[in-house]
């Protein structure tokens, strides 16, 4: 399932810490301590849908994001769990752990947004003009705007650019609200009006999106991935690098 990223655009708002390139210096804008990394998870009751993160080490961008497939395998063989397995037998907080370890690197915070939520964040939002389609956030994260693949980097460079409109800014505090009273997190929700700032000032060009690569195949028709150790660190490396 292809990453679900109004989450994204939700955290990256929260992650971005401002920078003297983009803003001018201010005690205000100094005074942030964001973090350099997210996790972001999309769920629907115990069940775990997608997994997003989002890796920003250097200030100056590019902001990178990491899809991890749901079907992709913690480990070197098909004896290992799955994500979306992991998940269900080991909580939230082991399943951080464990990606750490493949990553490479830490995950500093996490953001955890049910189906409920992102419905009632569609409805408050209404329409999204999404490459000259007319559709809604809730369609966006479940596929259902487009028929076939989609470029990832593409897709979430054309959310970006949809929601750094006049109409969607006076709609944000509506977002924001749904973020703050609906979303299980240990950030809080004032950042997001920078990053909402840094999208409008650098562009949708400022995000980099991959997933995470590696051989997929079926049994009994379940669809899996293989990814070799050292693929995971890579793609957070080719993601945080400009292009």
């Amino acid at each position: 399932m292809r990453a679900k990223l109004l989450i994204l655009i939700l955290i990256a708002s929260i992650i971005l810490p401002c920078h003297a390139s983009v803003f001018a210096q201010s005690k205000e804008s100094e005074s942030y301590n964001t973090p350099q990394s997210t996790i972001i998870f999309w769920t629907d009751g115990p069940r775990l849908k997608a997994v997003n993160l989002t890796f920003f080490p250097n200030h100056a961008g590019p902001l990178g994001i990491v899809s991890v497939p749901m079907y992709a395998y913690l480990g070197e063989d098909n004896n290992s769990l799955t994500v979306a397995e992991y998940y269900v037998k080991h909580g939230r907080a082991k399943l951080i752990r464990r990606l750490e370890q493949l990553f490479g690197t830490s995950i500093e915070t996490y953001i955890s947004v049910d189906q409920k939520s992102l419905v009632d964040a569609s409805k408050l939002i209404g329409i999204i003009q999404m490459a000259g389609v007319k559709t809604n956030l809730a369609d966006i994260f479940d596929g259902r705007y487009v028929d076939g693949p989609v470029n990832l980097q593409i897709e979430i460079r054309q959310l970006a650019d949809a929601v750094t409109t006049p109409d969607m800014l006076i709609k944000l505090p509506r977002v924001i609200w749904v973020f703050a009273t609906q979303v299980d997190t240990n950030i809080g929700p004032g950042q997001i009006l920078d990053f909402y700032r840094l999208l409008k000032n650098c562009g949708p060009e400022l995000l980099q999106k991959k997933a995470v690569p590696g051989h997929d195949y079926r049994v009994g028709g379940y669809k899996y991935r293989q990814v070799k150790p050292e693929v995971w660190a890579k793609t957070v490396q080719e993601v945080t690098t400009r292009q």
